[in-house]
């Protein structure tokens, strides 16, 4: 692919700038989720990792043309900026930041006892249901490794979201909901 500088002075420049919207239009809101998911509802920190790598992938649009692939380097991307910002990579959610997403309480502390990869990993697979080569790719394990780093996710994800929900009925949203079935079947 030619560098950016040279295709803004070629002719085909506006087709590259359509492109590149199309690009940001089709993955921006789904990635900053995740972003807002792996850094626990950091909304400052999320806006701004997501939007470098968008950034980033819009710049190699013409190379992520198949979309699953695409939102998988982009969620690579993702994590790569989250590790950088330390502040982001952990810790207990902010108050009320993941229920625009559907993650109450007991989902967003339950999501905050793991690993920074291991909750890239459970957000992909279980949440977003991306295929496991994609998660693969996010996280750079693959095999056995990978269906480990999984097992163990959903296994610590479960033993927290129980222990932070008490003995009440808690009322779960959709991501919720999704996240308890991923642990229910891991744990069978």
């Amino acid at each position: 692919m030619q560098a950016t500088g040279t295709l803004a002075s070629s002719p085909d420049a506006p087709t590259w700038e359509l492109v590149r919207a199309a690009f940001r239009d089709v993955h921006g809101s789904r990635l900053h989720g995740f972003a807002l998911l792996l850094t626990l509802g950091n909304q400052p920190v999320a806006a701004r990792i997501a939007a470098q790598a968008l950034a980033d992938g819009a710049e190699r649009a013409g190379e992520l043309r198949h979309p699953e692939r695409a939102a998988a380097w982009l969620r690579a991307r993702t994590l790569h900026y989250t590790r950088r910002e330390r502040r982001a990579a952990g810790g207990r959610p902010r108050d009320g930041a993941l229920t625009e997403l559907g993650a109450d309480d007991p989902v967003g502390i339950a999501l905050g006892v793991l690993h920074l990869r291991e909750r890239a990993a459970l957000i992909a697979s279980d949440i977003e249901r991306l295929d496991q080569r994609d998660v693969s790719t996010i996280v750079g394990i693959d095999g056995a490794g990978m269906d480990r780093m999984l097992q163990r996710a959903r296994t610590r994800y479960a033993d927290a979201f129980a222990a932070n929900a008490g003995d009440e009925a808690v009322q779960e949203g959709p991501l919720g909901t999704r996240i308890r079935m991923a642990a229910d079947r891991a744990l069978r």
